[in-house]
């Protein structure tokens, strides 16, 4: 299916982590124009050759600290003035850590928090009033499952993914008269480098081996197996594009059936 995105314009905020990566690989494969927007120069410019190389008209890449709302406000600025206008909106930066909710003090939180949940604030607010002035746009964030169901250990993900989910239904009021559309997805853990080290924390913690750890995970999706960021990637893209013009406000749970909602 032709998604209908070539020659769009679209600023990828978190461009280097494992989502964000996948994310661009198929926003190329479908002839868009990005901004790759992240922390790491290194990282930018060899994701640049490499959406190029697959088929993206133009790349560019643009350093951002989320942390920080001047370098936020600069980034999306130089993007937007770099591709001449902005289409497409995507989050896909912030992963919060977890441990046990009465050893986390104020500032384990607040570090926790300050990508995953004021970094996207800070994006959003500087994004969202150029999209009402070209009266178009639509906003993809990557939020993660655990903002309905979470886990007693990864409580600050939790809260800033609840968090995102209430902006976005709130925002999508906001923008829908503009012509701005803005939606979610909820991604269960994929297979990555991250998901190991959580699975070798719980089998020290449970004293079993890490195999065991994840067969005791997998017992509680209906697929019985991890998602892949590649089929992330593709609800993303499809949510970006113009084939899904009438939906705002909402978010699509994809995690194999590991939550139990309707």
């Amino acid at each position: 299916m032709d998604l209908q995105l070539r020659d769009s314009k679209v600023v990828l905020c978190g461009a280097t982590g494992l989502l964000g990566k996948t994310i661009a690989l198929e926003l190329a494969r479908e002839g868009a124009n990005i901004a790759l927007l992240g922390r790491n120069a290194h990282s930018l410019s060899a994701l640049k050759a490499e959406v190029e190389a697959i088929g993206s008209p133009s790349a560019i890449t643009i350093e951002c600290q989320l942390d920080s709302a001047t370098s936020t406000d600069q980034a999306i600025h130089a993007a937007i003035t770099a591709l001449y206008g902005i289409d497409v909106f995507i989050f896909a930066a912030g992963a919060a850590q977890g441990g046990i909710f009465w050893e986390m003090d104020d500032v384990t939180w607040k570090s926790n928090l300050e990508v995953k949940l004021f970094g996207a604030i800070r994006a959003l607010r500087a994004v969202a009033p150029a999209m009402i002035e070209r009266h178009t746009g639509r906003i993809v964030m990557v939020v993660g499952n655990s903002a309905k169901f979470p886990e007693p250990r990864m409580l600050p993900g939790a809260a800033a993914n609840a968090a995102l989910l209430a902006i976005v239904r709130g925002l999508a009021e906001e923008l829908g008269p503009h012509g701005v559309s803005i939606n979610a997805v909820n991604p269960g853990p994929v297979r990555s480098p991250r998901w190991d080290r959580l699975m070798q924390a719980a089998a020290a913690r449970e004293g079993i081996d890490v195999g065991q750890a994840e067969a005791r995970f997998l017992e509680k999706t209906a697929l019985r197996r991890l998602g892949s960021a590649e089929e992330v990637a593709t609800h993303v893209v499809y949510l970006a594009s113009p084939r899904a013009a009438h939906l705002t406000g909402t978010s699509i749970t994809i995690d194999g059936g590991s939550t139990k909602s309707p």
